[in-house]
Protein backbone atom coordinates (compact mmCIF):
# COMPACT_ATOMS: atom_id res chain seq x y z
CA UNK A 1 0.00 0.00 0.00
CA UNK A 2 1.38 3.42 -0.94
CA UNK A 3 2.13 5.90 1.83
CA UNK A 4 -0.52 8.59 2.32
CA UNK A 5 0.04 12.32 1.94
CA UNK A 6 -0.61 12.67 5.66
CA UNK A 7 2.08 10.13 6.58
CA UNK A 8 4.62 11.69 4.22
CA UNK A 9 3.90 15.21 5.50
CA UNK A 10 4.12 14.15 9.15
CA UNK A 11 7.28 12.13 8.53
CA UNK A 12 8.95 15.07 6.78
CA UNK A 13 7.98 17.43 9.62
CA UNK A 14 9.24 14.94 12.23
CA UNK A 15 12.58 14.66 10.39
CA UNK A 16 12.95 18.44 10.25
CA UNK A 17 11.84 18.65 13.86
CA UNK A 18 14.47 16.17 14.95
CA UNK A 19 17.18 18.47 13.56
CA UNK A 20 15.69 21.43 15.47
CA UNK A 21 15.48 19.34 18.64
CA UNK A 22 19.11 18.24 18.37
CA UNK A 23 20.24 21.82 17.73
CA UNK A 24 18.29 23.01 20.76
CA UNK A 25 19.88 20.36 22.98
CA UNK A 26 23.31 21.67 21.96
CA UNK A 27 22.16 25.20 22.74
CA UNK A 28 21.18 24.19 26.30
CA UNK A 29 24.84 23.35 27.02
CA UNK A 30 25.83 27.03 26.76
CA UNK A 31 22.61 29.04 27.25
CA UNK A 32 24.22 32.32 28.32
CA UNK A 33 26.39 32.40 25.24
CA UNK A 34 23.35 32.09 22.99
CA UNK A 35 21.08 34.47 24.87
CA UNK A 36 23.82 37.13 25.16
CA UNK A 37 24.53 36.86 21.44
CA UNK A 38 20.81 37.33 20.76
CA UNK A 39 20.60 40.45 22.94
CA UNK A 40 23.64 42.05 21.33
CA UNK A 41 22.21 41.38 17.87
CA UNK A 42 18.84 42.87 18.83
CA UNK A 43 20.51 46.02 20.17
CA UNK A 44 22.68 46.40 17.07
CA UNK A 45 19.84 45.78 14.63
CA UNK A 46 17.55 48.26 16.40
CA UNK A 47 19.97 51.03 17.39
CA UNK A 48 18.48 53.47 14.88
CA UNK A 49 14.85 53.02 15.91
CA UNK A 50 13.11 55.72 17.91
CA UNK A 51 13.36 53.56 21.04
CA UNK A 52 16.95 52.57 20.30
CA UNK A 53 18.07 56.18 19.94
CA UNK A 54 16.24 57.20 23.10
CA UNK A 55 18.04 54.64 25.25
CA UNK A 56 21.38 54.58 23.43
CA UNK A 57 21.37 51.04 22.08
CA UNK A 58 24.46 51.86 20.02
CA UNK A 59 26.50 52.36 23.20
CA UNK A 60 25.33 49.21 25.00
CA UNK A 61 27.81 46.32 24.84
CA UNK A 62 26.91 44.12 27.81
CA UNK A 63 23.91 42.78 29.72
CA UNK A 64 24.85 44.96 32.69
CA UNK A 65 24.82 48.13 30.54
CA UNK A 66 21.49 47.10 29.05
CA UNK A 67 19.93 46.67 32.49
CA UNK A 68 21.35 50.00 33.65
CA UNK A 69 20.26 52.11 30.66
CA UNK A 70 16.95 50.55 29.58
CA UNK A 71 13.96 50.64 31.98
CA UNK A 72 11.58 47.80 32.77
CA UNK A 73 8.21 48.61 31.20
CA UNK A 74 4.57 47.49 31.28
CA UNK A 75 2.14 47.47 28.39
CA UNK A 76 0.86 51.02 28.92
CA UNK A 77 4.42 52.29 28.39
CA UNK A 78 4.37 50.91 24.85
CA UNK A 79 1.03 52.51 23.87
CA UNK A 80 2.39 55.76 22.28
CA UNK A 81 4.86 53.76 20.20
CA UNK A 82 2.31 51.15 19.16
CA UNK A 83 -0.11 53.85 17.99
CA UNK A 84 2.55 55.16 15.61
CA UNK A 85 3.32 51.66 14.39
CA UNK A 86 -0.34 50.85 13.75
CA UNK A 87 -0.56 54.06 11.70
CA UNK A 88 2.21 52.68 9.51
CA UNK A 89 5.25 54.49 10.92
CA UNK A 90 8.45 52.43 10.76
CA UNK A 91 11.54 52.17 12.98
CA UNK A 92 9.66 52.99 16.15
CA UNK A 93 10.10 50.03 18.53
CA UNK A 94 11.69 47.71 16.00
CA UNK A 95 13.59 47.89 12.73
CA UNK A 96 12.35 44.46 11.70
CA UNK A 97 9.69 44.03 9.03
CA UNK A 98 6.06 43.39 10.08
CA UNK A 99 2.59 43.72 8.60
CA UNK A 100 0.52 42.29 11.41
CA UNK A 101 -0.23 42.76 15.11
CA UNK A 102 -1.19 39.86 17.33
CA UNK A 103 -4.15 40.68 19.53
CA UNK A 104 -4.53 39.21 22.97
CA UNK A 105 -7.00 39.79 25.80
CA UNK A 106 -5.71 42.02 28.56
CA UNK A 107 -5.96 41.23 32.25
CA UNK A 108 -9.16 43.25 32.65
CA UNK A 109 -10.53 42.58 29.20
CA UNK A 110 -8.77 45.42 27.36
CA UNK A 111 -7.24 44.06 24.12
CA UNK A 112 -3.50 44.34 23.71
CA UNK A 113 -1.64 44.33 20.42
CA UNK A 114 1.86 43.01 19.83
CA UNK A 115 3.81 43.52 16.58
CA UNK A 116 4.49 40.26 14.73
CA UNK A 117 7.84 40.74 13.04
CA UNK A 118 9.18 38.22 10.55
CA UNK A 119 11.85 37.31 13.12
CA UNK A 120 9.25 36.66 15.81
CA UNK A 121 7.12 34.61 13.41
CA UNK A 122 10.23 32.53 12.72
CA UNK A 123 10.61 31.78 16.43
CA UNK A 124 7.00 30.61 16.68
CA UNK A 125 7.36 28.44 13.57
CA UNK A 126 10.63 26.92 14.77
CA UNK A 127 9.48 25.96 18.25
CA UNK A 128 5.68 25.65 18.15
CA UNK A 129 5.82 23.63 14.93
CA UNK A 130 9.17 21.99 14.13
CA UNK A 131 10.41 21.51 17.70
CA UNK A 132 7.00 20.04 18.62
CA UNK A 133 7.26 17.62 15.71
CA UNK A 134 10.74 16.69 16.95
CA UNK A 135 9.29 15.82 20.37
CA UNK A 136 6.53 13.76 18.74
CA UNK A 137 9.00 11.92 16.55
CA UNK A 138 11.23 11.11 19.53
CA UNK A 139 8.65 10.12 22.14
CA UNK A 140 5.47 8.91 20.38
CA UNK A 141 4.82 5.60 18.67
CA UNK A 142 5.50 6.19 14.94
CA UNK A 143 1.90 5.28 14.09
CA UNK A 144 0.88 8.85 14.94
CA UNK A 145 2.25 9.88 11.55
CA UNK A 146 -0.38 7.82 9.74
CA UNK A 147 -3.33 9.95 10.86
CA UNK A 148 -4.39 13.56 11.18
CA UNK A 149 -4.90 15.68 14.28
CA UNK A 150 -7.88 17.69 15.49
CA UNK A 151 -6.64 21.31 15.64
CA UNK A 152 -8.91 23.55 17.74
CA UNK A 153 -7.56 26.89 16.46
CA UNK A 154 -9.87 29.59 15.15
CA UNK A 155 -8.88 33.14 14.31
CA UNK A 156 -9.44 36.06 12.02
CA UNK A 157 -8.18 39.61 11.67
CA UNK A 158 -9.19 43.11 10.67
CA UNK A 159 -7.37 45.57 8.43
CA UNK A 160 -6.33 49.01 9.68
CA UNK A 161 -6.29 52.21 7.60
CA UNK A 162 -2.53 51.75 7.29
CA UNK A 163 -3.09 48.40 5.56
CA UNK A 164 -1.65 46.49 8.52
CA UNK A 165 -3.77 43.79 10.13
CA UNK A 166 -4.71 43.01 13.74
CA UNK A 167 -5.89 39.68 15.06
CA UNK A 168 -4.85 36.04 15.17
CA UNK A 169 -1.55 35.18 13.53
CA UNK A 170 -3.15 32.03 12.08
CA UNK A 171 -5.47 34.24 10.01
CA UNK A 172 -2.41 35.41 8.06
CA UNK A 173 -1.19 31.96 7.06
CA UNK A 174 -2.68 32.15 3.55
CA UNK A 175 -0.45 35.17 2.84
CA UNK A 176 2.59 32.91 2.98
CA UNK A 177 1.24 30.01 0.89
CA UNK A 178 1.54 29.88 -2.87
CA UNK A 179 -1.98 29.49 -4.18
CA UNK A 180 -3.60 31.41 -1.30
CA UNK A 181 -6.54 30.18 0.74
CA UNK A 182 -7.37 27.17 -1.48
CA UNK A 183 -3.81 25.84 -1.27
CA UNK A 184 -3.71 26.51 2.47
CA UNK A 185 -6.98 24.62 2.98
CA UNK A 186 -5.62 21.59 1.15
CA UNK A 187 -2.33 21.72 3.05
CA UNK A 188 -4.04 22.05 6.43
CA UNK A 189 -6.44 19.18 5.78
CA UNK A 190 -3.50 16.94 5.02
CA UNK A 191 -2.38 17.33 8.63
CA UNK A 192 -5.59 18.34 10.42
CA UNK A 193 -9.26 17.45 10.17
CA UNK A 194 -10.69 20.97 10.28
CA UNK A 195 -11.22 22.97 7.09
CA UNK A 196 -10.23 26.59 6.63
CA UNK A 197 -13.83 27.65 7.39
CA UNK A 198 -13.18 26.65 11.03
CA UNK A 199 -9.58 27.82 11.32
CA UNK A 200 -10.23 31.27 9.79
CA UNK A 201 -13.98 31.59 10.32
CA UNK A 202 -16.28 34.21 8.90
CA UNK A 203 -18.42 36.14 11.37
CA UNK A 204 -21.31 34.05 12.64
CA UNK A 205 -19.82 30.60 12.03
CA UNK A 206 -20.39 28.04 14.80
CA UNK A 207 -16.78 26.88 14.93
CA UNK A 208 -17.42 24.25 17.63
CA UNK A 209 -19.77 22.47 15.24
CA UNK A 210 -17.43 22.67 12.25
CA UNK A 211 -14.36 21.55 14.19
CA UNK A 212 -16.08 18.62 15.89
CA UNK A 213 -18.12 17.57 12.85
CA UNK A 214 -15.02 17.17 10.69
CA UNK A 215 -13.06 15.51 13.50
CA UNK A 216 -15.80 12.91 14.04
CA UNK A 217 -15.85 12.13 10.34
CA UNK A 218 -12.27 10.82 10.59
CA UNK A 219 -12.05 7.47 12.35
CA UNK A 220 -8.24 7.50 11.96
CA UNK A 221 -7.72 10.62 14.09
CA UNK A 222 -4.50 10.45 16.16
CA UNK A 223 -4.57 13.45 18.50
CA UNK A 224 -5.69 16.94 19.45
CA UNK A 225 -3.58 20.10 19.12
CA UNK A 226 -4.82 23.11 21.08
CA UNK A 227 -3.88 26.34 22.83
CA UNK A 228 -5.06 25.37 26.33
CA UNK A 229 -6.30 22.10 27.79
CA UNK A 230 -9.43 23.95 28.90
CA UNK A 231 -10.30 24.31 25.19
CA UNK A 232 -10.01 20.54 24.72
CA UNK A 233 -12.64 20.14 27.44
CA UNK A 234 -14.84 22.66 25.64
CA UNK A 235 -14.84 20.68 22.39
CA UNK A 236 -15.17 17.24 23.98
CA UNK A 237 -18.10 18.45 26.06
CA UNK A 238 -19.68 19.83 22.91
CA UNK A 239 -19.52 16.37 21.35
CA UNK A 240 -20.96 14.79 24.52
CA UNK A 241 -23.89 17.22 24.46
CA UNK A 242 -24.53 17.20 20.69
CA UNK A 243 -23.48 13.77 19.39
CA UNK A 244 -26.98 12.96 18.08
CA UNK A 245 -27.10 16.07 15.88
CA UNK A 246 -23.50 15.57 14.73
CA UNK A 247 -23.99 11.89 13.88
CA UNK A 248 -27.23 12.61 12.01
CA UNK A 249 -25.47 15.20 9.83
CA UNK A 250 -22.54 12.84 9.22
CA UNK A 251 -24.91 10.11 8.12
CA UNK A 252 -26.85 12.32 5.68
CA UNK A 253 -24.02 14.58 4.51
CA UNK A 254 -25.95 17.63 5.67
CA UNK A 255 -25.53 20.62 8.00
CA UNK A 256 -28.46 21.01 10.36
CA UNK A 257 -30.55 24.14 10.03
CA UNK A 258 -30.06 24.57 13.79
CA UNK A 259 -26.40 25.42 13.17
CA UNK A 260 -25.68 29.12 12.68
CA UNK A 261 -23.49 30.15 9.77
CA UNK A 262 -23.68 32.39 6.68
CA UNK A 263 -25.20 30.76 3.60
CA UNK A 264 -21.99 31.07 1.59
CA UNK A 265 -20.01 29.26 4.31
CA UNK A 266 -22.63 26.52 4.50
CA UNK A 267 -22.41 26.01 0.73
CA UNK A 268 -18.62 25.93 0.85
CA UNK A 269 -18.63 23.29 3.59
CA UNK A 270 -21.23 21.16 1.81
CA UNK A 271 -18.77 20.85 -1.07
CA UNK A 272 -16.34 19.15 1.33
CA UNK A 273 -18.66 16.56 2.89
CA UNK A 274 -20.68 13.61 1.70
CA UNK A 275 -23.02 11.08 3.35
CA UNK A 276 -21.11 8.67 5.62
CA UNK A 277 -23.67 6.08 6.82
CA UNK A 278 -21.04 3.55 7.92
CA UNK A 279 -19.15 6.07 10.02
CA UNK A 280 -22.44 7.28 11.52
CA UNK A 281 -23.41 3.72 12.43
CA UNK A 282 -20.08 3.17 14.17
CA UNK A 283 -20.51 6.40 16.16
CA UNK A 284 -24.07 5.49 17.14
CA UNK A 285 -22.79 2.20 18.51
CA UNK A 286 -20.26 4.07 20.67
CA UNK A 287 -22.88 6.44 22.08
CA UNK A 288 -25.80 3.99 22.26
CA UNK A 289 -25.95 4.36 26.05
CA UNK A 290 -25.07 8.06 26.14
CA UNK A 291 -21.77 9.89 26.55
CA UNK A 292 -21.24 9.57 30.30
CA UNK A 293 -18.00 7.55 30.04
CA UNK A 294 -14.47 7.93 28.61
CA UNK A 295 -15.42 7.67 24.93
CA UNK A 296 -12.52 9.29 23.03
CA UNK A 297 -10.61 6.09 22.29
CA UNK A 298 -13.79 4.32 21.21
CA UNK A 299 -14.63 7.09 18.75
CA UNK A 300 -11.00 7.24 17.58
CA UNK A 301 -9.38 3.84 18.35
CA UNK A 302 -5.88 5.02 17.33
CA UNK A 303 -6.00 8.25 19.34
CA UNK A 304 -2.61 8.67 21.03
CA UNK A 305 -1.72 12.25 22.04
CA UNK A 306 -2.79 15.67 23.27
CA UNK A 307 -0.73 18.81 22.75
CA UNK A 308 -1.26 22.21 24.35
CA UNK A 309 -0.84 24.29 27.49
CA UNK A 310 -1.79 21.86 30.23
CA UNK A 311 -0.05 20.32 33.17
CA UNK A 312 0.23 21.95 36.56
CA UNK A 313 -1.53 25.24 35.82
CA UNK A 314 -4.41 23.45 34.07
CA UNK A 315 -4.57 20.42 36.33
CA UNK A 316 -8.35 20.57 36.68
CA UNK A 317 -8.79 20.10 32.94
CA UNK A 318 -5.99 17.56 32.73
CA UNK A 319 -7.76 15.36 35.28
CA UNK A 320 -11.15 15.91 33.68
CA UNK A 321 -9.90 14.84 30.27
CA UNK A 322 -8.47 11.63 31.71
CA UNK A 323 -11.47 10.82 33.91
CA UNK A 324 -14.35 11.76 31.61
CA UNK A 325 -13.03 11.52 28.05
CA UNK A 326 -9.83 9.56 27.36
CA UNK A 327 -9.65 7.16 30.29
CA UNK A 328 -5.87 7.39 30.22
CA UNK A 329 -3.43 5.76 27.83
CA UNK A 330 -2.90 9.02 25.94
CA UNK A 331 0.44 10.85 25.83
CA UNK A 332 0.56 14.52 26.78
CA UNK A 333 2.89 17.06 25.20
CA UNK A 334 2.53 20.07 27.47
CA UNK A 335 3.59 23.13 25.51
CA UNK A 336 6.07 25.53 27.05
CA UNK A 337 5.39 29.07 28.19
CA UNK A 338 4.26 31.12 25.21
CA UNK A 339 2.14 34.18 24.57
CA UNK A 340 1.38 36.71 21.86
CA UNK A 341 4.47 38.56 23.07
CA UNK A 342 6.74 35.63 22.32
CA UNK A 343 7.91 32.18 23.35
CA UNK A 344 9.94 31.58 26.49
CA UNK A 345 10.24 27.82 26.96
CA UNK A 346 9.63 24.52 25.16
CA UNK A 347 8.42 21.05 26.22
CA UNK A 348 10.94 18.92 28.08
CA UNK A 349 9.37 15.70 26.80
CA UNK A 350 6.12 13.77 27.07
CA UNK A 351 3.92 13.69 30.19
CA UNK A 352 6.32 16.17 31.79
CA UNK A 353 5.00 19.35 33.39
CA UNK A 354 8.44 20.97 33.14
CA UNK A 355 9.53 23.05 30.17
CA UNK A 356 13.03 24.20 29.20
CA UNK A 357 13.90 27.88 28.73
CA UNK A 358 14.72 28.68 25.09
CA UNK A 359 17.90 30.83 25.17
CA UNK A 360 17.75 32.15 21.60
CA UNK A 361 13.97 32.67 21.40
CA UNK A 362 14.11 35.81 23.56
CA UNK A 363 16.37 37.54 26.05
CA UNK A 364 14.96 36.76 29.49
CA UNK A 365 15.50 38.30 32.90
CA UNK A 366 14.07 37.01 36.14
CA UNK A 367 12.80 39.10 39.04
CA UNK A 368 12.44 37.21 42.36
CA UNK A 369 8.78 37.57 43.29
CA UNK A 370 9.70 38.75 46.79
CA UNK A 371 11.61 41.68 45.22
CA UNK A 372 8.38 43.43 44.24
CA UNK A 373 9.27 46.37 42.00
CA UNK A 374 12.97 46.42 42.81
CA UNK A 375 14.26 45.74 39.30
CA UNK A 376 17.87 45.96 40.45
CA UNK A 377 17.28 42.41 41.68
CA UNK A 378 16.72 41.10 38.11
CA UNK A 379 19.03 38.20 37.24
CA UNK A 380 19.83 36.21 34.10
CA UNK A 381 19.21 32.49 33.67
CA UNK A 382 22.69 31.50 34.88
CA UNK A 383 21.83 32.93 38.30
CA UNK A 384 18.53 31.09 38.79
CA UNK A 385 18.08 28.90 41.86
CA UNK A 386 16.12 25.66 41.85
CA UNK A 387 12.89 25.88 43.83
CA UNK A 388 12.62 29.68 43.66
CA UNK A 389 9.84 31.61 41.90
CA UNK A 390 10.60 34.49 39.54
CA UNK A 391 8.62 36.99 37.47
CA UNK A 392 9.55 37.09 33.78
CA UNK A 393 11.03 40.24 32.24
CA UNK A 394 11.32 39.71 28.48
CA UNK A 395 13.01 41.29 25.50
CA UNK A 396 11.45 39.76 22.41
CA UNK A 397 12.02 39.96 18.66
CA UNK A 398 9.07 42.30 18.08
CA UNK A 399 10.19 45.46 19.84
CA UNK A 400 9.23 44.86 23.48
CA UNK A 401 12.29 45.84 25.56
CA UNK A 402 12.52 44.62 29.17
CA UNK A 403 8.79 44.03 29.19
CA UNK A 404 7.14 42.92 32.42
CA UNK A 405 5.02 39.88 31.55
CA UNK A 406 3.56 39.43 35.06
CA UNK A 407 4.02 35.66 34.64
CA UNK A 408 5.59 33.89 37.62
CA UNK A 409 7.60 30.71 36.99
CA UNK A 410 9.20 28.23 39.34
CA UNK A 411 12.63 26.79 38.59
CA UNK A 412 12.26 23.01 38.86
CA UNK A 413 15.71 21.84 37.77
CA UNK A 414 18.14 22.01 34.87
CA UNK A 415 18.52 20.43 31.44
CA UNK A 416 22.24 20.51 30.78
CA UNK A 417 23.00 24.08 31.90
CA UNK A 418 19.59 25.52 31.03
CA UNK A 419 16.87 25.93 33.69
CA UNK A 420 13.62 24.00 33.58
CA UNK A 421 10.52 25.86 34.74
CA UNK A 422 6.82 25.55 35.43
CA UNK A 423 4.31 28.37 35.07
CA UNK A 424 2.90 29.18 38.51
CA UNK A 425 0.54 32.16 38.34
CA UNK A 426 -0.11 35.64 37.03
CA UNK A 427 1.51 38.15 39.38
CA UNK A 428 -1.21 40.74 38.81
CA UNK A 429 -3.95 38.21 39.51
CA UNK A 430 -3.13 37.56 43.12
CA UNK A 431 -5.81 38.50 45.64
CA UNK A 432 -4.45 41.07 48.05
CA UNK A 433 -7.23 42.48 50.19
CA UNK A 434 -5.16 42.69 53.39
CA UNK A 435 -1.56 42.08 52.30
CA UNK A 436 -2.24 38.32 52.17
CA UNK A 437 -1.18 37.99 48.49
CA UNK A 438 -3.04 34.79 47.67
CA UNK A 439 -1.91 33.44 44.31
CA UNK A 440 -3.98 31.65 41.68
CA UNK A 441 -2.01 28.52 42.50
CA UNK A 442 -2.97 28.71 46.17
CA UNK A 443 -6.62 29.13 45.21
CA UNK A 444 -6.39 26.12 42.91
CA UNK A 445 -4.82 23.97 45.63
CA UNK A 446 -7.50 24.98 48.15
CA UNK A 447 -10.41 24.34 45.79
CA UNK A 448 -9.14 21.02 44.42
CA UNK A 449 -8.39 19.68 47.89
CA UNK A 450 -11.79 20.83 49.16
CA UNK A 451 -13.69 19.21 46.31
CA UNK A 452 -11.79 15.95 46.81
CA UNK A 453 -12.53 15.92 50.54
CA UNK A 454 -16.20 16.87 50.05
CA UNK A 455 -16.86 14.51 47.13
CA UNK A 456 -17.55 17.23 44.55
CA UNK A 457 -16.86 16.44 40.88
CA UNK A 458 -15.11 19.71 39.98
CA UNK A 459 -15.40 21.20 36.50
CA UNK A 460 -14.07 24.72 37.15
CA UNK A 461 -14.01 27.54 39.66
CA UNK A 462 -13.64 31.30 40.03
CA UNK A 463 -13.01 33.55 43.04
CA UNK A 464 -14.34 37.07 43.57
CA UNK A 465 -12.43 39.37 45.97
CA UNK A 466 -15.46 40.88 47.68
CA UNK A 467 -14.76 44.40 48.96
CA UNK A 468 -18.46 45.28 49.38
CA UNK A 469 -18.56 43.63 52.81
CA UNK A 470 -16.67 44.36 56.04
CA UNK A 471 -14.40 42.59 56.71
CA UNK A 472 -13.59 41.80 53.09
CA UNK A 473 -13.91 38.17 52.02
CA UNK A 474 -13.31 35.70 49.20
CA UNK A 475 -16.39 34.49 47.34
CA UNK A 476 -15.64 31.04 45.89
CA UNK A 477 -17.80 30.09 42.91
CA UNK A 478 -17.46 26.34 42.38
CA UNK A 479 -18.71 24.84 39.13
CA UNK A 480 -19.54 21.13 39.49
CA UNK A 481 -19.77 18.73 36.57
CA UNK A 482 -23.34 17.91 37.60
CA UNK A 483 -25.95 20.08 39.28
CA UNK A 484 -25.93 20.09 43.09
CA UNK A 485 -29.44 20.45 44.53
CA UNK A 486 -28.63 19.85 48.20
CA UNK A 487 -25.37 20.21 50.12
CA UNK A 488 -23.99 20.92 53.58
CA UNK A 489 -22.80 24.42 52.76
CA UNK A 490 -21.56 25.08 56.30
CA UNK A 491 -19.24 22.08 56.14
CA UNK A 492 -18.13 23.15 52.66
CA UNK A 493 -17.32 26.64 53.92
CA UNK A 494 -15.29 25.25 56.83
CA UNK A 495 -13.40 22.89 54.54
CA UNK A 496 -12.43 25.52 52.01
CA UNK A 497 -11.40 27.87 54.83
CA UNK A 498 -9.13 25.20 56.29
CA UNK A 499 -7.54 24.42 52.93
CA UNK A 500 -7.15 28.09 52.04
CA UNK A 501 -5.30 28.72 55.31
CA UNK A 502 -3.01 25.77 54.55
CA UNK A 503 -2.34 26.99 50.99
CA UNK A 504 -1.62 30.54 52.22
CA UNK A 505 -0.95 30.77 55.99
CA UNK A 506 -0.95 34.58 55.79
CA UNK A 507 -4.67 34.38 55.02
CA UNK A 508 -5.23 32.81 58.45
CA UNK A 509 -3.27 35.61 60.11
CA UNK A 510 -5.44 38.20 58.36
CA UNK A 511 -8.58 36.35 59.46
CA UNK A 512 -7.42 36.14 63.07
CA UNK A 513 -6.71 39.88 63.01
CA UNK A 514 -10.25 40.51 61.61
CA UNK A 515 -8.95 41.95 58.36
CA UNK A 516 -10.65 39.18 56.38
CA UNK A 517 -13.90 37.29 56.96
CA UNK A 518 -14.72 33.63 56.41
CA UNK A 519 -15.03 32.85 52.69
CA UNK A 520 -18.41 32.51 51.04
CA UNK A 521 -18.96 29.41 48.87
CA UNK A 522 -21.55 29.14 46.10
CA UNK A 523 -22.24 26.61 43.35
CA UNK A 524 -22.34 27.74 39.74
CA UNK A 525 -24.59 26.07 37.22
CA UNK A 526 -22.80 23.36 35.23
CA UNK A 527 -21.03 24.62 32.08
CA UNK A 528 -20.93 28.24 33.28
CA UNK A 529 -17.28 28.55 32.26
CA UNK A 530 -18.10 27.28 28.79
CA UNK A 531 -20.92 29.80 28.44
CA UNK A 532 -18.49 32.56 29.44
CA UNK A 533 -16.07 31.48 26.71
CA UNK A 534 -18.91 31.44 24.18
CA UNK A 535 -19.88 34.97 25.19
CA UNK A 536 -16.31 36.23 24.88
CA UNK A 537 -15.87 34.59 21.47
CA UNK A 538 -19.13 36.20 20.33
CA UNK A 539 -17.65 39.54 21.43
CA UNK A 540 -14.62 38.90 19.25
CA UNK A 541 -12.13 37.20 21.58
CA UNK A 542 -10.03 34.31 20.28
CA UNK A 543 -11.09 30.98 21.76
CA UNK A 544 -7.53 29.72 21.94
CA UNK A 545 -6.37 32.78 23.89
CA UNK A 546 -9.08 32.62 26.54
CA UNK A 547 -7.58 31.51 29.83
CA UNK A 548 -9.83 30.33 32.68
CA UNK A 549 -11.19 33.11 34.91
CA UNK A 550 -9.61 32.15 38.19
CA UNK A 551 -9.86 35.61 39.80
CA UNK A 552 -12.82 37.77 38.79
CA UNK A 553 -11.19 41.05 37.79
CA UNK A 554 -13.95 43.31 36.48
CA UNK A 555 -17.64 44.13 36.73
CA UNK A 556 -18.57 42.32 33.51
CA UNK A 557 -17.10 39.09 34.82
CA UNK A 558 -18.73 39.57 38.23
CA UNK A 559 -22.21 40.11 36.79
CA UNK A 560 -21.88 37.15 34.44
CA UNK A 561 -20.74 34.58 36.99
CA UNK A 562 -23.00 35.64 39.84
CA UNK A 563 -26.00 35.59 37.49
CA UNK A 564 -25.37 31.87 37.01
CA UNK A 565 -25.15 30.86 40.67
CA UNK A 566 -27.48 27.91 41.22
CA UNK A 567 -29.91 27.62 44.10
CA UNK A 568 -28.67 24.89 46.42
CA UNK A 569 -30.60 23.73 49.48
CA UNK A 570 -28.38 23.97 52.54
CA UNK A 571 -28.55 20.72 54.49
CA UNK A 572 -26.40 22.00 57.37
CA UNK A 573 -27.93 21.34 60.75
Amino acid sequence: MSESKTFLANKQSATQGQAVLESFIEETKAPMEHTTTLLMKLLSDNKDTEYGRKYGFADIHSIEEYQKKVPVIVYDDTAPYLEKMMDGEKNVLTAYSYNHFNETSGTVGVPKVVPMTDEQAGVFAKYNNLYAYGIMGKYLDPSWMEGRAFCTSSGNCRTLKSGLTVGEASAKMADHIKGGAAALDQMIRTLYTSPLEALNPAHGVDTKYVHTRFALMDGELRGIVTGFYSVIVLFLRYISDNYELLIDDIEKGTISKDIDMPDEVRESLLQKIEPMPERAAALREVFKNGADFPWVRKVWPKFSYLMGAGGDGFEIYDKMIKEHFTGGGVKNIYSGITASEGLWSVPAGVDDFDSILAPSAAFLEFLPVEAGDDFSKCVTMDKLEEGKIYELIVTNLSGFWRYRMSDAVKVTGFFNKTPKVQFMYRVNRTINLAEEKTTEKALQIAVEKTCKEMGIDLADFSVYPNTDVTPNRYDFLIEPVYEVDRFDMKALQACIFKNLCEANPVYRDCYDDHWLDMPEVLFLQPQTSLLYRDMMVFRGASLNQLKPVRVIMNERQRKFFFALVQETENTAG
